[in-house]
């Protein structure tokens, strides 16, 4: 079989635009031959620099390290359709052999075993942790000319239970199509609107604010963000007058900053009220934001959780962080929020390996329930998290963390979580500045190599409205007292119907704004 197509794919980890373009070849496997992980179906498409792939197998996998459910993915790529020539392999003739468990590319251009890591062909994967499917990028020239013809056969193996797509026997080729591919819409990194709040997280990698040979660039990539709220990690000789310094250099005026030790830093242009230690690699503060701008407080909370195959460790820190917030949540106990209080988690995650630590962290589903209770949906509705996709400025990817050096391929590390009863996202994004126009770094004085050699993290952005902050007890305009004036408030958006106070003033939450509101607000009032 052959197909001949090109679509718009961003690597995010999420995998909602593979449904949206119809020509994007599809190859269901609907034999189950296998005792071990069943590859189910393969998903092929292109732009201009990348050959895109998406699997999808009958339960969780991890793509690059061991798991419980034992797997190992093996892509076979004939790049110029030829059996002839590289390493014969289910009938095609493979030149690039990608083994993703043991991350390494044996490459069968020339004869030998040529084995190059995954950064030869600029191997991209996610999402990063555990998970039934994962969307694959494979750079089309990663030494400048095209590695692969206009038609490529392709396999794809899951080596434990030596089951393949397509199956043993069949032959699969895709024919690159390059008639036209929509532009990458550019991410702008100033804030739209003033009022919107502005945070940032930032792994420094090893005290990169107080490191003299990559501070200037830390100050060019601090001032173009223009953050209001910073969670830096890895900053365990850093002091909070290093970080005032670096601030004071990149942007000036007032900054609050407070060391989490061991190596965690909030720094805030509004008073920080109270803090909280989680546990030695969580922190929270209560941040008193401008009330002549904002209607509430924030809960900001800053996470580095433990690293690499650290499974355990980081699932009692998340277990840890939901006992918090529900507390947080609840009246007494070490912390006690005022109701709808917006609540941000940010930092670098580590998300690697059990994707169980991420789905406690947005559904507050603890696994040690025996020290740290039941759990619950941690957002003020009882509702999950939002998880903040930031995907780069100049590219359709959004991983966060990038090595050469490493074996692993860049990965989505630092996350920004926020309970979004409260909290709108207006605009995110990640900043690599490797993959901007001249153009562009020149419009905002920045330098090719910033974020390559400040940190191998890279910053991630987020601009929250908090205008959609309601109070559920019918202090519509949030001053602390319910009255004639919140009533008046719900009568004005039914005669004209264009008040900004929809959300707030739907007192019984059926999405319709009428007059059973105003009775039960009057209701409210005199009870």
């Amino acid at each position: 079989m052959t197909i001949l197509c090109g679509s718009i794919i961003q690597i995010d980890g999420q995998f909602s635009d593979w449904d949206i373009d119809s020509s994007i070849f599809y190859f269901e496997d609907s034999m189950s031959d296998t005792d071990g992980a069943d590859l189910l179906s393969l998903s092929i498409t292109n732009d201009e620099n990348f050959l895109f792939i998406k699997i999808k197998l009958d339960r969780e996998i991890d793509l690059l390290d061991d798991f419980e459910n034992p797997s190992d993915i093996i892509i076979q790529i004939d790049a110029d359709n030829n059996t002839n020539t590289g390493y014969i392999v289910s009938g095609i003739g493979s030149e690039y052999g990608i083994r993703c468990l043991e991350k390494f590319v044996y490459d069968n251009t020339y004869p030998g075993d040529n084995i190059e890591p995954l950064s030869f062909v600029q191997f991209r994967a996610l999402p990063s942790i555990t998970s039934d499917e994962f969307e694959i990028a494979i750079s089309r020239h990663p030494f400048g000319e095209s590695i692969f013809n206009d038609t490529i056969a392709i396999v794809i193996k899951e080596h434990h239970s030596n089951d393949f797509i397509p199956n043993e026997g069949e032959i699969l080729t895709f024919t690159f199509n390059d008639t036209y591919h929509e532009p990458v819409e550019l991410i702008e990194i100033n804030k739209e609107d003033p009022e919107l709040l502005r945070v940032m997280a930032y792994n420094t990698l090893g005290n990169g604010l107080n490191d003299n040979n990559r501070i200037d660039k830390f100050i060019r990539i601090i001032n173009v963000i223009d953050p209001q709220i910073i969670g830096f990690n890895e900053t365990g000789q850093t002091s909070e007058q290093d970080v005032h310094d670096v601030l004071d250099a990149a942007l000036g005026g007032t900054w609050y900053v407070l060391k989490h030790n061991p190596e965690n830093i909030t720094a805030s242009r509004f008073p920080i009220l109270e803090q909280w230690d989680i546990n030695n690699k969580v922190k929270a503060t209560l941040i008193d934001l401008d009330e002549e701008i904002y209607d509430s407080n924030i809960l900001i909370i800053v996470g580095h959780l433990s690293c690499c195959s650290s499974d355990i460790q980081r699932q009692q820190q998340v277990d840890e962080f939901i006992e918090f917030v529900l507390d947080a949540k609840t009246p007494g106990g070490e912390i006690t929020l005022l109701e709808n209080t917006p609540i941000v988690f940010l930092g670098d995650m580590n998300l690697v390996g059990d994707s169980q630590q991420y789905y406690t962290i947005i559904q507050g589903d603890i696994q040690d329930t025996d020290s740290y209770g039941e759990g619950g949906f941690p957002d003020w509705d009882n509702s999950e998290l939002e998880d903040v996709i930031c995907r780069q400025t100049d590219k359709r990817m959004a991983y966060t963390w990038r090595n050469e050096n490493s074996e692993y391929p860049p990965g989505r590390l630092d996350f920004i979580f926020y309970t979004n009863s409260n909290l709108s996202t207006v605009k995110s994004f990640t900043l690599q500045t490797e993959i901007m126009s001249d153009e562009r770094l020149e419009n905002y004085g920045l330098l090719w190599d910033d974020t390559k050699e400040a940190s191998d993290h890279f910053p991630v952005v987020a601009d929250f409205d908090l205008s959609i902050y309601c109070n559920p007890d019918g202090d519509i305009n949030n001053d602390g007292i319910i009255n004639v004036v919140d009533v008046v408030i719900v009568v004005n958006y039914i005669v004209n119907s264009n008040d900004i106070e929809l959300e707030c003033s739907d007192i019984n939450n059926d999405g319709d704004i009428n007059v059973i509101d105003i009775v039960q607000l009057v209701s409210l009032i005199l009870n």
